[in-house]
Parts: C-alpha cells; structure tokens; sequence
C-alpha cells in the first residue's frame, strides 16, 4: 500500500463482512430479472406470444436502446442529485411493476393492444433497469480505494449475479417441465407457467431488494474524495489528471467491457434457441444447461481473487477470452450430443465470468481517486454494450430463413459466431488497453 491509501485508510476503513453482504443484494433484482429477460424473451415471444422472430428481436432490441439511452442520464443524475439509494428505489419500484407484465401474458396477445402492452411494459422495465445497476455500480469506488477490495466487490456482486441467475433456471426447472414428455418444445401452453415464474422471480427481488436499503447504512455511501485533503502534502500521488477523464482511454476500456456483455449477453439469448434445435433434454434442458453455465461462472468468479493477485486482471482477461473461444469450437465442431452440449455451458459460463469481474475492475481502476464522476464513467461504459448487443440480436432475427427446415443449424452457428467473434474484440481491445495503461495509469 502507498502513502496515499494510507491516507485514505484513514478515512475509510476496511469494508466489513456484513457491509460486503448487504451491497451483493442491492442487484439481486436486476440479475433475476436479466437472467429471465436475456434466456427466454425470444423464445418466449416466438412460441408463446406467437409475433414474427423479427418482431421479437425489434422488441428486444427496443429494450436495449431504451437501456442504452437510460443509461447516460442515470449516470449524470446519480453523480448530480439525491443520493445514490434514492436512484436505487427509484428503479426497483419501476422493474417491479414492469416486469412481470413482460411474461405475465395478462392480455391476449392477438389483441390489438398486445403490442402498445408489450412496448409499454418494456419501456418502464428498461428505464428502471440502469437506474439500479448505474446507482449500485458506482458504489464501489466509494466503499473502498483499494483495487484488490474493489476486485473483491466486483467479484462479490457477480457472484450474487450468478446466484440469482441459478435461482431463476432453478425455478424454471421445476415450473416449466410438462408432465406428457413427448412435448419437448415450448407451446402456448406453458404460458402460464412463465408467467407464475415471473412473479415467483419478482417477490424474491423485492425482498432482496428491501434488505439492501435496510442494512446498507446510508452514511457509508458520503463519498471521502470530498474531504479536504489540501493541507496534506503527499509524495509521488498520482496526477490530478486522472485517465479516467481521456477520451480514449474510456473508449478502450468501454470496447472491453463491451465485448465481454456480448459474449454473455448473446450466448444467454441463443443458447436455449440452440438446445430446442438439438433436442437434447427436451424443456428439462432448458433450465440445466443455463444452470450449469451459470454454476460454472460462479465457480469461476470464487477462484478469480487468487488468480487476480498472482497475475493481475489483464492476464485474467486474457485467459476468459481464450475459454470464451474454445466455447465456440466446441459448439460448432463437438456435434449436438449431450456431453458437447453441457463442455460448451461449463466454457461459456466460465469465459463469461472471468471476462466480465475483470474488466470491471479495469473499470474502477479506471476511476481511481475519482470516485464523485464514478456514475458516469460506469454509465459511458455500459452505454456501448447496450446498443451493440440489440443490434446485434436485431440483424441476427433479420437474417434468419422462415423455413426451419432449410437453416437447421442456424443457432448453432449463430452461438459459435458470436461467442468467438465477441472474445476476439476483447483481446483487441485488451492489446490496445494494455498498450493504454502501461503509459499513463499503473493498475
């Protein structure tokens, strides 16, 4: 430690257990909710709402501009005005009334109106969304200075990320199978099912949710960097110009952030899409090969601490993206068995882990000292993800042939495409942020 985290040791003291814990369900909600959203809204809306692929990726896709656009102006609103759990209540209040209407099939959908419900519902949903997320990111910063507990944060918060996503193909496990196994793809039928799991999903983030106001104590959130330090004379500190403010260097940082939400992002849409194409498992597979991923993912963010200390978090970027890749050879090589299948989930979780813990905490590296703009820095960096990934989705439904028959392998390509050409952009980018901060920011 350096004389200047001594100093602000002494303003903030180490992050305690119970405060670690408290902050981990502050997103519980959002990643129930995104577990849900990411798995089963195309294939919710493709076999139980019955629209068009290109009319449930332009809805999707509307989610992801509406979040992109939220994003930013939560960025400012959160640094600017209120406090940072105020924003937070703000957007729970708002997912919980939106969310379950998304999967709730309260209104027939042949109706007229279906459409106005869907586009309302998904509106709300993806404006309280990153209301949540901008507000519970840019805590980090301000619980600690170090990069090591900050690194832990992230790492605790991906691990509760990862929990509330087994809890919802857990859910889906046992509400989703029909009794007749010969239905082993999803119909009309199971619309009440999905909606019974989206309100089973809803109640288990609202408490989580009251949790995390009731013991996060507000006065740990008076961010230290606006004390007065000026009568303190530190040696070597580093630059009042902090990277954080470098165009470039942001837009770096953001690019591998973003490859790495792409890579989790689009493998979480299409691999249930890929599974029904296969028919291994039936509507069982559905919530196991997302269970497995995600059990895989968790296990991976426990291991990344230790590794992190002994390689440094670029290093740790690297090796996800090389899993992330080897993800994809064997989901388009391997065949479409059972032990293929379930190697690719392992993979795909595992890369998806590593990649995303550690280029948050580049992120928040990225910050440093400067943890009054961390909101918006964090908003910047999720703005790209967001755009990307809905048009992504957009031009894949776009390009998909109406007859099945004719493009069987159609979700098998599009998984093993964009889980190697996502890894691929963040090893680019990691090479150009690496070059970045070696000459202006020591990680």
């Amino acid at each position: 430690m350096d004389y200047n985290e001594e100093i602000i040791g002494l303003i903030r003291p180490k992050v305690p257990f119970s405060t670690k814990a408290a902050y981990a369900l502050g997103h519980i909600f959002n990643d129930l909710a995104a577990a849900m959203w990411f798995s089963y809204t195309l294939l919710y809306l493709q076999r139980i709402a019955l629209f068009q692929p290109i009319t449930a990726g332009a809805l999707l896709f509307l989610g992801q501009i509406v979040d992109a656009l939220a994003t930013p102006v939560f960025g400012f609103l959160v640094d600017r005005y209120y406090d940072k759990k105020k924003w937070h209540l703000i957007g729970s209040i708002m997912v919980t009334f939106s969310f379950p209407v998304i999967f709730g099939t309260f209104v027939d959908t042949r109706s007229p109106i279906a459409k106005v419900v869907y586009v309302a519902s998904i509106t709300v949903f993806q404006t309280g969304w990153p209301a949540v997320q901008i507000s519970h990111l840019s805590v980090i910063p301000i619980l600690s200075k170090s990069p090591l507990i900050r690194t832990e944060l992230t790492a605790i918060r991906y691990s509760a990320q990862v929990g509330a996503a087994v809890t919802v193909f857990i859910i889906t496990w046992i509400v989703l199978p029909a009794n007749d196994e010969s239905l082993l793809q999803v119909t009309e039928q199971d619309a009440n099912k999905f909606r019974n799991i989206a309100l089973m999903i809803t109640v288990i983030g609202v408490v989580a949710t009251i949790f995390f106001h009731i013991f996060l104590k507000s006065h740990l959130l008076e961010d230290p960097s606006k004390a007065d330090l000026s009568e303190i004379r530190i040696e070597n500190s580093v630059p009042q110009e902090l990277p954080w403010s470098t165009i470039t260097l942001l837009l770096k940082v953001a690019m591998l952030y973003v490859a790495s939400r792409l890579f989790i992002t689009l493998a979480t849409i299409y691999l249930p899409l890929y599974i029904e194409d296969i028919n291994v498992g039936g509507k069982q597979a559905l919530a196991t090969v997302p269970l497995v991923a995600h059990v895989s993912s968790f296990a991976a963010a426990l291991f990344l601490k230790y590794i992190t200390r002994s390689c440094g978090t670029r290093v740790c970027y690297l090796l996800g993206a090389l899993v992330g890749v080897l993800s994809s050879f064997v989901v388009e090589f391997a065949g479409g068995n059972a032990i293929a299948l379930y190697s690719a989930a392992i993979l795909i979780g595992a890369g998806s882990s590593i990649t995303m813990i550690t280029s948050l905490s580049i992120t928040a590296d990225l910050i440093g000292l400067r943890t009054e703009k961390s909101a918006l820095v964090y908003s910047c960096v999720t703005f790209l993800d967001k755009v990307v990934t809905g048009l992504a989705v957009v031009l894949i439904e776009k390009a998909r042939c109406e007859d099945r028959e004719l493009c069987l392998n159609y979700n098998r390509d599009t998984l093993a495409t964009v889980c190697v050409s996502s890894m691929m952009l963040g090893l680019l980018s990691l090479m150009s942020v690496s070059r970045c901060l070696s000459c202006n920011y020591k990680i």
